[in-house]
């Protein structure tokens, strides 16, 4: 029983400071091997789950910190001495533009969390692909010509899914393509029947050592990222990849020869 007692031991030691120990499975009899096995498995996923946890705790801070100074700051500096209406209205007006966007912060990483919690179920319905990529680029069209990008489609398919979910996850993809694309380039989604679907634009690579990070919340590629900005939390592709598990399907980042691809798989219609 000396095995069983030692695990005893890891377990009673088990804290949110120690989760770093594992049971000596070389020393294990053949009939606790497994069980051996199953106990540091568990060890390992509660704390890859904590360091997660606490990581992205960090995160919401870094990212909550700056336009909280902000509105403090630019409140106490208004309320220093009488000023005239207009300055009053606009002081308002820039705390407001600081309000939403931590309200959508707030909002996406509740999003988040419900996908954490497997809370995110699509609803179901036929959906023709085609249809709901082109009621998007008419939206991004005007962007588009503002920054001399050129929109395109192609190919056909069906699928079963959330259109309200799906839509979410579409454009976010195509907004960090238009984002990322030079004047004079190009933004691509091509659809295959299977269903395959990718959101395509030319520029500057991504780093091959950057590519599994992409999907992390909070992470931006780009390393002049600025803390609390505005724009863009670095949540947009953490939401599109919850949206695409939530229908069974998956999403990767391919980029090479002038192109960064993002490519959804998602299931047949039976």
């Amino acid at each position: 029983l000396r095995p069983l007692r030692r695990m005893g031991e890891v377990a009673a030691g088990v804290s949110a400071h120690s989760l770093t120990q594992r049971l000596p499975q070389q020393h294990m009899p053949a009939e606790l091997a497994d069980l051996a096995q199953a106990f540091n498995a568990m060890l390992g996923r509660l704390d890859d789950a904590f360091q997660r946890l606490s990581a992205f705790s960090a995160d919401i801070a870094h990212e909550l910190r700056t336009p909280l100074s902000n509105l403090l700051t630019q409140t106490q500096v208004t309320l220093t001495q009488p000023r005239p209406l207009e300055d009053y209205r606009e002081a308002l007006h820039s705390n407001l533009e600081e309000l939403q966007w931590m309200a959508q912060l707030v909002n996406d990483m509740l999003y988040l969390a419900k996908a954490d919690h497997g809370l995110l179920v699509p609803k179901r319905e036929t959906l023709v692909l085609e249809d709901e990529v082109d009621a998007l680029l008419e939206f991004f069209t005007l962007l588009a010509e503002d920054a001399h990008v050129n929109l395109v489609r192609e190919g056909t398919a069906r699928t079963t899914g959330d259109r309200g979910m799906l839509r979410r996850a579409l454009s976010n993809l195509l907004d960090n393509a238009l984002r990322f694309t030079p004047q004079g380039g190009e933004v691509r989604v091509r659809i295959e029947d299977g269903v395959r679907l990718s959101v395509e634009n030319t520029g500057e690579g991504i780093p091959a050592a950057l590519l599994p990070r992409l999907f992390d919340r909070f992470y931006r590629a780009d390393p002049a990222r600025h803390e609390g900005s505005s724009e863009h939390a670095g949540l947009g592709l953490a939401i599109t990849q919850s949206i695409v598990r939530a229908h069974g399907g998956r999403i990767c980042c391919e980029s090479g020869a002038g192109w960064t691809r993002f490519l959804i798989e998602l299931p047949k219609i039976d």
